[in-house]
């Protein structure tokens, strides 16, 4: 028992450690630190195997740090939701780690190689800690060090664009930042605790006394961890730290840190707050509004972009739309079709930025005009490159079509039917900036030669 309790703080203190151990490698063997980091990272992994396995029937673990009980201590709780949520970093970013061996050295100078692989252990360790936290001042803190873990994997190119982009993502993530700040204080200030489950409890003791105050608290939630999110309009960040990032930057950023911050912000609504005060204030109708304007404006910019990585970065603001719609919903349907969303959008995301690396790997091109016979000069790339874009224009039989199907069905039970529709014509401008491509590598004339294997490095084929 006593093993399992601190699974938690082992998970989250062991790739922080990895990470400062990276830091110090950097200096002196950086030709090590891709192996150092797997090896720390599959020590995560097979952690999070464990939580899933002892979770699976209902249990939850906590850990109290330094063996004080909240609410005075800091408590971290795995159950069922963070034993998935840790299963799916941990594995994803093995996945990602594996496919940079012979990536970031052609993305990235020599010299920043090593801190490169710092900062992933950076962000899993916060992103781990976000998970797991029970503490609404740690999760500040986790949501910090998470933006600077980030920032760095933008900045790692050392480009014009790259610099720009991760200061871009800085001074927003900052804002956001403060936003949850101000929204802590007010939650303490009418509760007098941090710890989320005693304040949740005392929420809904006093809800009918501060209706000003929490309506403000969860604002403020919103704004703040909204940003991070990339839920729009207050996405700008997005575009440019996912198209000048190195390729598994990118697939870091867009399939897993912004989900982090969603599946946050879905605790603090249904968690901690509470169903009955998130569907009694005029959030969950802003939340509509927003994920609504994300899943027309993403898909239409992402329609217009010839970048491919720039395409596919404004493909996400569509997709967290989706996310965000299956939450605003505030049915069965709608939150767990959300939740499924995130688990699939995170796998096709991160295959489509490294599909979209490899194919830079070996040709050289960005532009999605370019891609003419990469269907048989990188079949293994582009077979998986098509399936994750039929699963994220919602074709059935692919994992798309199942959350979609399921937003479907929580806006039938929300009666808001008018929702399926949105869901139609978002899915029709998917097919528009999806298919062409597809149609560009394999169909067009001239597009037909002789059969060959992909010539990039199987340590980055096995990861896509």
């Amino acid at each position: 028992m006593y093993l399992w309790e601190n699974m938690p703080f082992f998970l989250v203190i062991g790739s922080l450690i990895g990470a400062f151990i990276m830091a110090a490698f950097a200096r002196w063997k950086k030709e090590w630190c891709p192996y150092l980091a797997i090896i720390s990272i599959a020590f995560s992994f097979i952690l999070s195997c464990l939580l899933v396995w002892r979770v699976a029937g209902g249990e939850i673990i906590y850990y109290y740090a330094s063996g004080w009980s909240p609410p005075w201590g800091i408590e971290m709780m795995i159950d069922e939701l963070g034993a998935m949520m840790l299963l799916l970093l941990t594995g994803s970013f093995l996945l990602i780690v594996v496919y940079s061996i012979k990536s970031i050295p052609k993305e990235i100078p020599p010299s920043v190689s090593g801190w490169y692989y710092s900062c992933c252990l950076l962000t899993l360790s916060a992103m781990m800690g976000m998970v797991a936290t029970n503490d609404f001042f740690n999760l500040f803190v986790m949501v910090e060090v998470t933006g600077i873990g980030a920032c760095g994997l933008v900045a790692a190119k050392g480009e014009k664009l790259s610099t720009e982009a991760a200061l871009r993502y800085l001074l927003l993530s900052s804002i956001g930042a403060a936003f949850l700040l101000f929204a802590i204080g007010f939650v303490y200030q009418i509760t007098g605790n941090l710890n989320m489950t005693y304040v949740a409890a005392e929420l809904a003791r006093i809800k009918e006394q501060y209706p000003v105050i929490i309506w403000a608290a969860i604002s403020f939630i919103t704004v703040g961890l909204g940003v991070k999110a990339a839920l729009f309009p207050l996405h700008i960040w997005l575009p440019d730290a996912h198209s000048s990032a190195p390729s598994p930057s990118s697939a870091i950023l867009s399939g897993l840190v912004v989900k982090v911050y969603i599946v946050s912000i879905m605790r603090l609504y249904f968690l901690v707050f509470g169903l009955d005060i998130f569907t009694g204030t005029y959030m969950r109708y802003l939340i509509l509004i927003m994920a609504s304007l994300a899943i027309l404006m993403g898909s239409f910019f992402a329609f217009v972009q010839l970048n491919l990585k720039r395409r596919l970065a404004y493909s996400t603001v569509a997709q967290i739309g989706y996310i965000f719609l299956g939450f605003g919903l505030g049915t069965a349907w709608g939150i767990a079709a959300a939740m499924l969303h995130i688990i699939i959008h995170a796998f096709m995301k991160v295959c489509l930025f490294l599909s979209a690396g490899a194919i830079y790997y070996q040709t050289g091109k960005k532009k999605v005009t370019e891609f003419t016979g990469l269907g048989y000069l990188m079949p293994v790339t582009m077979v998986a490159f098509t399936i994750a874009s039929l699963s994220m224009i919602g074709i059935p039989l692919f994992g798309g079509f199942i959350s979609k199907y399921g937003l479907a069905l929580g806006s039938l039970e929300a009666g808001n039917p008018y929702f399926i529709a949105l869901i139609v014509l978002s899915g029709l401008l998917n097919a528009a900036y999806y298919l062409p491509i597809i149609w560009q590598a394999f169909f067009v004339s001239g597009a037909k030669s002789k059969l060959q294997m992909d010539a990039v490095p199987f340590s980055m084929l096995l990861p896509i």
